[in-house]
């Protein structure tokens, strides 16, 4: 009986530690979608560098040093990726419809967060919305929301 007992918490436990990496790497997939997205426009600001770190913290539940250390991680390996494809199909592989339209709003307050859309920003949206197999409508709705967060007009 004990065996037993002993054996199904070994199982828990590696069944909470796999989960726990899962969710990280999840994390580190949305953090260097969300730096993509902030370098879109050839560059990530200051404010949209703290708009990901609150993200990384507030939503996706990181404590600071972590965000941090995935935000610098995904903005160091930013000059070395050279498609966005990979990071889409983990998210799309990993989440369901809900989720994957929370990290598009998620990118919408990133590429907005100077309250400026440029073409550069608004051809990853509408490319990143298909490949996330989010439905423009969908997107748009998204994008109104970002904006209603950040306190931007229409």
């Amino acid at each position: 009986m004990l065996t037993q007992i002993s054996n199904w918490m070994k199982d828990f436990t590696s069944q909470n530690t796999a989960i726990a990496e899962d969710e990280t790497k999840l994390s580190r997939t949305v953090a260097a979608l969300l730096v993509e997205a902030a370098m879109a426009d050839g560059d990530i600001d200051e404010n949209e560098y703290a708009h990901i770190r609150h993200i990384l913290v507030m939503q996706l539940d990181q404590s600071a040093d972590d965000a941090e250390a995935m935000l610098n991680e995904a903005v160091a390996s930013h000059d070395e990726r050279i498609e966005i494809h990979s990071l889409t199909r983990h998210i799309r592989d990993d989440t369901d419809a809900a989720d994957r339209l929370v990290i598009l709003e998620m990118v919408w307050m990133v590429v907005l967060a100077d309250g400026n859309l440029d073409v550069h920003e608004s051809q990853l949206m509408r490319r990143l919305a298909g490949l996330l197999f989010v439905d423009d409508v969908e997107s748009g709705l998204a994008a109104q929301r970002a904006r209603s967060r950040l306190g931007l007009a229409g």
